[in-house]
C-alpha cells in the first residue's frame, strides 16, 4: 500500500514540476545580521545610486516635494560597532531663516547629525521604553484601573451602558500600549469644529469636557475624575481587544499608571531610565532650547516649537536629533537596557491591521516587506518596525529592522510639509538598502560558512553554499557514513520519498560565548521537497508551513535538523556538528 501511495505521489510531483514551491524559511533572519558594510559591494553600490536619487531630489520644488521648504536628516543606522552609522543625509532648505522678526537669532541655519527637531508621536516609542526599562511587562495584561482607580467609575457605567462608556475594567496596560483598549483618540474642546457649522454645546452639556487640548489637563486637582479619559466621559469606538483603533489619550493615562507603580514622576523616569543612560544629550521631554533646533520660518510659535501637550506628553511632546534617535534605535536592537527576551517580546505584533502585510505592536506600525530578491524560489519576509510622528512644522519616524540588526531614522522639518514626505523618504531609502542589507548579510554568509566540512574517521562530509536566488545556507550534499543524510533527513521529515529534496540552514540566534571570545552558533534546517505544487491562491493550504516541522525528527532527543558550527575567537570557522549525527566535521581551507 505504502509503495502504490508513494508512485502515485512521484508521479504527481513529477507532472507539477513546473508549479515548484519555494524554499519557506522560518520567520526571522535567513542569514547572520550583516557587519561587514564598509566591505559589502551590495552596500557600497546601494549608497552610490541612493546618493545620486536624494541629490536629484532635493533639487525637486514641486509640490510632493517642496525641496526649497523642507529640511530633513536621514540616518541607516546598524548595532556594528565598526559602522554603526551606515548612511547619511542632511538637506537645509533654502528657504531656512535664522531670524525672528528680525530682532533675533532663531534655531540653526544648517541641519546636521545634532540639529533638533520635534517628534509629534515618535515620542510613544520613548514612553514604552521608559515603561520597560523600569518596571518590564510583568503588568501587561492587568487591567488598567489597578493602577488608575480614577477609571472605576467609568467601568462601572460600561456594565449598564456598553455602547457609551469604556470598560476600563477590561482595559489592559498591554492594550493600551498595543493601540488594542478601543477608547477614544484625543479628547479636546469643540469650539473650532461650532465654527464649520457642528452644532454648538452648552457648558451643561454632558459631552463637553472640562479640559482637552485647550485648555490642557492634568492628573492633579480633578477631584474623583482625575483622568483625562474619564472627565471626556466620551463612548468607546470598539470593545477592547477588536481591533487596533489609535489612541493617544492611552498614552497619557499609561504615564499615569507608571507614576502610580513608581512614585516617581514620569518625566523623571525617563530621564533617569533612557536618555541619561544612554547619552541622549539632544533629546528632551518638554522644553528644547531653540538654538539647537531648527526652527522653519524662523518663528517659534509658527512652527509649533513651544506648543506644549501637558499631561498629554507621553503620547507626542518630545525633541531630538536623528543622531540622538538613532542611536535609541541602536540601544533598542541591541538590548542595552531591558533584556534581551523582553527586546524580542516587544519587537512582536499585538494585532493584525486589515492590510494583508501590516499590523500594529507597542507602540509600532508592523510592515511586512516581501522580498523580490529570490524571485519564486523563495519566501522572504522582513518585518519592519516603525513609528512615525507628526507636529506642527515637523515630521519624524524611526524603522527598526530586527533581522539586519539595523534601522532607519529620519526628520523633517518644513511650513508645509507634503503629507507623507517621511514615509516617502522611507520608501526611496528602503528601495535600495534592504535589498542591499539582504546582499550583504549573504555575502558575509559566504565567506564565513560556504565550504565542505570533513570527518576524516569516516566517510561523511558536508557542502555547504549561498545563492543568490536561495534564503540561508544550502546544504549542497550531506553524507554520514557513506549515507546520503539529505535525501534521508527530507525522508524523515516530510514521510515520503521526496522528488527534489532541499535542506537549506537559518541562524537560530543561539550562540554560546565563551571566555576566550570563541563560540558555539547554533543554525536550524529547515527540510523541504520542492518538487510539490506551489499553492500561491489557495484560501487554507499554504507553501510555507515549515514552522510545523521543525524539530520534526530526533535522535536520542538531539534534533536532526540542528547544526550547531564552532567559531574560533578569530571569527573563523572550525567545524560544524549535526547535534543527532553526533560527530563534527572540520572545516577544509
Amino acid at each position: 500500500m505504502w509503495a502504490t501511495g508513494h508512485l502515485l505521489l512521484v508521479a504527481l510531483t513529477a507532472a507539477t514540476a513546473g508549479l515548484a514551491a519555494p524554499n519557506c524559511p522560518p520567520l526571522g533572519p535567513t542569514f547572520e545580521p550583516p557587519r561587514n558594510f564598509a566591505r559589502s559591494g551590495a552596500i557600497r553600490a546601494a549608497i552610490a545610486n541612493l546618493t545620486e536619487t536624494l541629490r536629484a531630489r532635493d533639487q525637486d520644488n514641486s509640490p510632493s516635494v517642496l525641496a526649497n521648504l523642507t529640511s530633513y536628516s536621514i540616518e541607516v543606522l546598524s548595532t556594528s560597532q565598526e559602522t554603526p552609522v551606515i548612511f547619511s543625509w542632511h538637506h537645509t532648505a533654502s528657504s531656512l531663516t535664522a531670524t525672528d522678526g528680525g530682532n533675533a537669532t532663531v534655531g540653526v541655519t544648517k541641519v546636521e547629525a545634532d540639529t533638533v527637531y520635534r517628534l509629534g508621536s515618535l515620542t510613544k516609542t520613548f514612553t514604552i521604553y521608559t515603561w520597560l526599562v523600569q518596571d518590564g511587562d510583568s503588568k501587561w495584561n492587568e487591567p488598567i484601573t489597578k493602577y488608575v482607580p480614577e477609571l472605576a467609575a467609568a467601568a462601572e457605567r460600561a456594565k449598564l451602558d456598553p455602547v457609551g462608556n469604556v470598560p476600563w475594567d477590561e482595559v489592559t496596560i498591554g492594550s493600551l500600549a498595543g493601540q488594542l483598549s478601543g477608547a477614544i483618540r484625543d479628547c479636546e474642546r469643540p469650539a473650532m469644529l461650532a465654527a464649520l457649522g457642528f452644532p454648538p454645546l452648552n457648558s451643561s452639556d454632558p459631552t463637553l469636557p472640562p479640559c482637552g487640548a485647550w485648555p490642557l489637563c492634568n492628573r492633579t486637582g480633578m477631584g474623583e475624575q482625575a483622568s483625562r479619559a474619564e472627565l471626556c466621559k466620551a463612548p468607546p469606538s470598539y470593545a477592547p481587544f477588536t481591533t487596533p483603533a489609535y489612541t493617544n489619550t492611552g498614552f497619557q493615562i499609561l504615564a499615569y499608571a507608571l507614576e502610580s507603580i513608581k512614585g516617581k514622576s514620569f518625566e523623571s523616569m525617563m530621564q533617569e531610565s533612557v536618555l541619561r543612560p544612554l547619552g541622549l544629550n539632544h533629546t528632551f521631554y518638554t522644553a528644547a532650547p531653540a538654538e539647537v533646533g531648527i526652527i522653519p520660518g524662523g518663528n517659534l510659535s509658527a512652527a509649533g516649537w513651544n506648543y506644549q501637550l501637558g499631561d498629554e506628553n507621553p503620547a507626542g511632546n518630545m525633541f531630538s536629533s536623528i543622531a540622538d534617535i538613532s542611536a535609541l534605535g541602536r540601544a533598542i536592537l541591541r538590548s542595552d537596557l531591558i533584556p534581551p527576551s523582553l527586546t524580542r517580546r516587544w519587537l512582536k505584533p499585538a494585532s493584525y491591521s486589515s492590510e494583508l502585510i501590516a499590523g500594529v505592536g507597542y507602540p509600532w506600525g508592523v510592515r511586512r516587506i516581501p522580498l523580490s530578491s529570490y524571485g519564486a524560489n523563495g519566501k522572504r519576509v522582513v518585518d519592519a518596525y516603525n513609528k512615525a510622528g507628526r507636529i506642527g512644522y515637523y515630521a519624524s519616524l524611526l524603522i527598526l529592522l530586527p533581522d539586519y540588526d539595523a534601522g532607519l531614522s529620519i526628520l523633517v522639518a518644513g511650513p508645509n510639509i507634503p503629507g507623507n514626505t517621511n514615509w516617502n523618504l522611507a520608501d526611496l531609502v528602503g528601495t535600495h538598502m534592504v535589498p542591499a542589507l539582504e546582499a550583504a548579510a549573504r555575502e558575509q554568509a559566504d565567506a564565513r560558512y560556504a565550504g565542505e566540512y570533513t570527518y576524516s574517521a569516516g566517510n561523511s562530509s558536508i557542502r555547504l553554499t549561498t545563492q543568490n536566488d536561495r534564503p540561508g545556507l544550502g546544504v549542497e550534499s550531506w553524507i554520514s557514513n557513506g549515507t546520503d543524510m539529505k535525501l534521508v533527513g527530507v525522508v524523515l521529515s516530510a514521510g515520503y520519498q521526496p522528488v527534489d529534496p532541499s535542506i537549506r540552514l537559518y541562524p537560530t540566534g543561539l550562540e554560546t560565548v565563551r571566555e576566550d571570545g570563541s563560540k558555539r552558533v547554533a543554525f536550524k534546517g529547515v527540510f523541504e521537497d520542492l518538487n510539490l505544487p506551489s499553492r500561491p491562491d489557495s484560501m487554507f493550504s499554504t507553501d510555507c508551513g515549515t514552522w510545523v516541522s521543525l524539530t520534526g525528527v530526533t535522535y536520542g532527543t538531539y534534533p536532526l535538523d540542528q547544526f550547531v558550527f564552532e567559531i574560533g575567537r578569530d571569527g573563523r570557522v572550525r567545524s560544524v556538528e549535526n547535534l543527532a549525527l553526533r560527530v563534527a566535521m572540520g572545516k577544509k581551507g
